[in-house]
């Protein structure tokens, strides 16, 4: 066993998977039945090994995660007027999937007669950003991938002063203060999942896969459980280790980190990727080593993985609308500031997600926004605000 891998036994019977994905028709045991003698001939179809069930098993459930959502989270809007004059305060970090999620917070709070003030923060310390929304006198705060213990301090002095926060890609659990945390640990461990099982469908159940991860944020390590667990429950063949790195290391160290490891462990045949950022320059630089590609994928694709995916460098990637993101961050501030309870808050919370690898569609994508992305669907800002009354 190479050092540091982790490699993963089947914990589940792969039939038992299938079983979960499309139902069951056992008609159970408690009474004896008797049945007249067939007259078939026997069938000659032979039992599908572990390998065959297990690729079976996960592209049962892949083939549900193909579909481009068309429909929002939520159907319910707040029960009177939204009252003007509320001041939000978007805490804007130095990620580039910040600059997604903030994108259009001016449209929706010009759209609500709504006050903004844009506060620039690094992720991993932003407290002194959230001390200067709570000294504007910011009634709401929204901030990105940033967990409460970077800013615990701050964070119990905003909520003693009444302000009230809506979070993404944090993981935090709902608590005093919180309206909302979208994708969190459960949505992002899912995604994992996600694509963990297509990576056993797409190897026929044989992948040595590499992922490469930020263990910083606690919703990228739900992410990394939802790929071990799915891994192993679902591949008895399979092996799965992880890179970590830091943020620091994007675009920098990453090409040869990966290039060293690849050069090490040269069965792998899969690199799967946290997030949109971490593969930056990659492909060039195991091309510039000399190192075979792998199948590379990942999960929240950007303009990175989709050119990557049109250029047939990258496999596959799941969507991860950020800009969808932040208007169901506001859309919690809104009910909240008609004092109406999120009803769907578990709902609107996962955001719609499907997988991409398709490269045309990829293109697409790519030709469709100014940040290369797909941030929602269709028509998605226009149905919140037809929902909140604004429209």
């Amino acid at each position: 066993m190479r050092k540091g891998t982790h490699r993963v036994a089947a914990a589940i019977f792969a039939l038992g998977l299938i079983a979960a994905a499309c139902g069951s028709d056992d008609p159970g045991t408690d009474a004896p039945t008797t049945k007249a003698p067939s007259t078939d001939a026997p069938s000659t179809d032979a039992p599908m090994d572990d390998a065959a069930a297990e690729t079976a098993a996960a592209q049962a459930l892949v083939d549900t995660y193909m579909t481009i959502p068309t429909e929002i989270g939520v159907s319910v809007g707040p029960s009177t007027a939204v009252p003007t004059g509320k001041k939000v305060a978007w805490l804007a970090c130095e990620l580039p999937s910040c600059a997604e999620v903030g994108e259009d917070w001016g449209k929706i709070t010009d759209a609500l007669g709504w006050e903004l003030k844009t506060i620039n923060v690094e992720s991993g310390s932003p407290g002194a950003g959230v001390q200067e929304a709570i000294d504007w006198g910011a009634n709401y705060i929204a901030i990105s991938g940033s967990p409460v213990a970077t800013f615990a301090e701050q964070f119990d002095a905003a909520v003693a002063a009444g302000i009230k926060f809506a979070f993404a890609y944090n993981g935090e659990a709902p608590t005093d203060g919180i309206l909302t945390s979208i994708s969190g640990n459960d949505a992002v461990y899912a995604a994992g999942a996600r694509m963990a099982n297509y990576i056993i469908a797409d190897s026929g159940a044989a992948a040595n896969v590499l992922m490469v991860n930020i263990q910083l944020f606690p919703v990228l390590v739900a992410e990394e459980e939802g790929m071990r667990d799915t891994f192993a429950a679902g591949c008895a063949a399979c092996t799965f280790d992880v890179l970590p790195v830091q943020i620091a290391d994007i675009g920098v160290n990453i090409p040869s980190l990966v290039a060293s490891f690849l050069q090490e462990n040269p069965e792998t045949n899969y690199v799967s990727y946290a997030f949109s950022a971490l593969p930056i320059a990659v492909t060039a630089g195991l091309e510039a080593a000399g190192v075979p590609l792998p199948k590379q994928v990942g999960v929240d694709f950007d303009l990175t993985g989709l050119s990557e995916i049109v250029d047939g460098t990258h496999t596959a990637w799941t969507s991860n609308p950020k800009a969808y993101s932040g208007w169901v961050m506001a859309h919690a501030m809104v009910l909240d500031a008609v004092g109406d309870e999120f009803t769907e808050r578990a709902s609107g919370e996962e955001l719609p997600n499907f997988i991409l690898d398709d490269a045309t569609v990829a293109q697409e994508i790519i030709d469709s926004s100014p940040l290369s992305n797909w941030k929602g669907p269709e028509g998605f800002a226009e149905q919140f605000l037809a929902l909140w009354g604004v429209a």
